[in-house]
């Protein structure tokens, strides 16, 4: 019995979805929001993990709002290039950390074609924070979840956007030059 336990205690400890699966952790809020959307994320990038895995645009961040920006294409994943993170001017301080001097991040511009649910995935431990300028604050994410998706470990965040406003989404604290991400959206 004893070792019984000790396979489950491990299995829980390694694998926390295989641990949920079993019925041995719940599952948080967010992941359950997350499994939620998780087809519709998955149609939205083409319908196959071919597309998560490899970026359809490669572009470089910004490293001032007043900078001519591009706007980040929604439903593809994208490989921005980042810049050393004491070059960037924010638009507003990071949510969390500024990041260490090797750190790399960037500004990158996002217009929500309509309002509704949208999801912002990374596999990069990156802060990642969405700035609303009409607000001049941060769109809060509904939720943030660490996430299995396409055999790679993602963060996710799952925002309300509305619609025609100009979203800044704002890298800091990579430690990555070049970060893999997507917008998928609206899923409502």
């Amino acid at each position: 019995m004893r070792a019984f336990l000790s396979i489950i205690i491990c299995l829980t400890l390694a694998s926390p979805p295989l641990a949920s699966a079993m019925g041995l952790l719940t599952k948080s809020e967010g992941q359950a929001a997350w499994e939620a959307l998780h087809g519709r994320v998955l149609g939205a990038l083409g319908g196959s993990c071919a597309a998560v895995k490899e970026p359809a645009e490669r572009f470089s961040a910004i490293s001032a709002p007043g900078a001519a920006r591009g706007e980040l294409s929604l439903n593809k994943v994208a490989a921005a290039s980042l810049h050393p993170i004491e070059t960037v001017r924010f638009v507003i301080g990071p949510g969390k950390k500024r990041g260490k001097p090797r750190d790399a991040g960037g500004l990158l511009a996002l217009t929500a074609p309509v309002t509704g649910t949208y999801v912002l995935g990374t596999v990069s431990q990156a802060w990642i924070d969405v700035v609303d300028p009409d607000q001049n604050s941060f769109a809060r994410a509904k939720h943030y979840e660490w996430v299995d998706f396409c055999g790679r470990r993602m963060k996710a965040g799952i925002f309300e956007l509305r619609a025609g406003a100009r979203y800044w989404i704002q890298v800091s604290a990579s430690p990555d030059t070049v970060l893999d991400l997507f917008v998928a959206g609206p899923l409502n």
